[in-house]
């Protein structure tokens, strides 16, 4: 009789136990999740939408900022489904970008919120987060040179979120449902031999409920036990698995390290020593995959090709879409197209290819290194400065064209014009990506156009090596301890004065302007 109550009283004890450990850790563990994945899910979506403010606020500032706006909004939610919608608006209200091109100008009607989020620790002066229903909204103001000129509002599912936390509690709650029955077995069973084992699951278990899941219980002794024992492993593997997101940060840091790498083979590995011309480069990305390119291609033994180019996107997109314009840029070379065809080529190419969803602009030149031309064209890129070493003037060549993979052939034609000047001695031609003239200082100044003529005046008699390093002190001396916010990339050429070509001279300098 008193072995029976002795099996009872430990059974009852156990299965109490038991089963207080499981609330208990259940509770916790669903409130501790439930509270950081909310706690999570806010932050990314405030982060989110300040990365968006600071992407669209160039955009937003130009005359039709839809064109740049729309691809950018569609394939920012192509690639992440938990966002509904994305909504810039400017400081009237006035809808200027969204992933309906119906909905431009529209006035934007803010949803009304049925939880709004008021976290002085998360959320910035004039920004705004709320919830209602599923969705997560976060209004984040867009500013440039710290001047408010409109509002991106994105609207975030938690569906993702609640289904996980579903998954979770169910998983919980079957564990647990699998530990009583377990605990109850092994109580009934072996009564005799159960204190030790479950001294040993009771502490793993608390361990466990502190959060230290790396915890594994060993018992040794009959199967029910050991099966408690088990049980309580696999729950301490499950809620492990939730530690894994906060490691995707690594793994994609990691990506963009190879990616990087990648990028530096698609670049020129040198540059060419030629006979009575010098050539200088610099290339500096300002994040660790950037979207500039530039290349020099060898066409024949009297002519060099030189390109430019500048991609909308950045990180690996912009990266495959940079790779892609290399390889047509290169085989079109190859086969002997001219500036003006060669960017036409590849507007058709890469609107063909990518679908709208990101452009760039690119200048493509062509050096005759026999008779001293250069014959060049240009796609929505900078403007290509010229320096006369004959009486010291600059002068630039500005395009009117559409940048590439936008736009369809007969608008992107309209503005492509193909241009020829004579190198003389002493002449230099530099080009250039808008790293250089909108660089800012501590100010918020602009580098300027004007400003980076003013140095081409002053080094260019420098040849273009001297030019490059020139331009990269006073670039480095205005920009002072300011982080660099673009990619920056330079590309010159100039005649050595020592040599004149062969070409007759007292021509013009711009000897052609023709239709490309």
């Amino acid at each position: 009789m008193k072995a029976m109550n002795l099996k009872v009283q430990i059974t009852f004890f156990v299965i109490l136990l038991i089963t207080g450990l499981v609330a208990a850790f259940s509770l916790t563990t669903a409130r501790i999740q439930r509270t950081v994945l909310m706690s999570e899910i806010r932050q990314k979506v405030v982060l989110q939408g300040r990365n968006l403010a600071l992407g669209f606020a160039k955009p937003l500032l130009h005359e039709d900022p839809e064109f740049e706006l729309h691809p950018q909004i569609s394939r920012i939610k192509g690639e992440n489904r938990e966002i509904v919608s994305i909504v810039v608006v400017d400081n009237r209200g006035l809808i200027k970008g969204h992933s309906d091109l119906r909905m431009i100008d529209e006035k934007y009607e803010k949803p009304r919120l049925a939880v709004p989020f008021d976290d002085g620790r998360l959320l910035r002066e004039g920004e705004s987060l709320g919830m209602g229903g599923d969705l997560l909204l976060a209004g984040i103001p867009v500013t440039e040179q710290d001047e408010r000129i409109g509002f991106v509002y994105l609207e975030y599912s938690t569906l993702s979120m609640k289904e996980a936390l579903q998954a979770i509690y169910g998983r919980i709650i079957r564990i647990g449902l699998l530990a009583l029955g377990a605990g109850a077995v092994m109580a009934l069973l072996l009564a005799s031999h159960i204190t030790r084992p479950i001294s040993r699951l009771t502490a793993g278990a608390e361990l466990i409920g502190e959060g230290r899941f790396e915890t594994r219980i060993e018992v040794r002794s009959v199967s029910e036990i050991k099966t408690l024992a088990g049980t309580f492993n696999r729950m301490a593997e499950s809620l492990e698995e939730s530690r894994k997101a906060l490691r995707d940060k690594e793994r994609m840091d990691k990506e963009l390290e190879i990616a990087r790498s990648i990028q530096q083979t698609l670049l020129p590995g040198g540059i060419p020593e030629l006979k009575r011309y010098s050539i200088a480069a610099f290339y500096n990305s300002a994040e660790k995959v950037g979207g500039d390119y530039y290349d020099i291609i060898r066409m024949d033994d009297d002519r060099l090709m030189l390109v430019v180019g500048d991609v909308s996107g950045k990180g690996v997109p912009g990266l495959v879409v940079m790779a892609m314009a290399r390889l047509m840029v290169r085989d079109l070379a190859q086969r002997g197209e001219g500036p003006a065809r060669l960017l036409r080529y590849l507007n058709w190419l890469l609107k063909k290819d990518i679908g709208g969803n990101l452009f760039l602009t690119m200048f493509c030149g062509i050096l005759n290194e026999k008779d001293g031309t250069f014959r060049f064209a240009s796609a929505a890129h900078m403007p290509l400065i010229h320096y006369s070493g004959k009486d010291g003037t600059v002068r630039t060549f500005r395009t009117k064209a559409k940048p590439l993979g936008f736009f369809d052939d007969e608008i992107f034609e309209k503005g492509l014009e193909e241009s020829v000047i004579r190198l003389e001695p002493g002449d230099l031609v530099l080009e250039y990506t808008d790293g250089v003239s909108e660089m800012r200082n501590s100010g918020g100044e602009e580098f300027g156009i004007e400003r980076t003529n003013g140095t081409v005046n002053l080094f260019a008699r420098l040849g273009a090596d001297g030019l490059v390093e020139g331009l990269m002190k006073k670039l480095d001396e205005f920009r002072g301890t300011e982080p660099q916010s673009d990619d920056l990339t330079l590309l010159a050429v100039s005649m050595k004065p020592e040599i004149s070509p062969a070409a007759t001279t007292g021509e013009d300098e711009l000897i052609e302007t023709s239709r490309g």
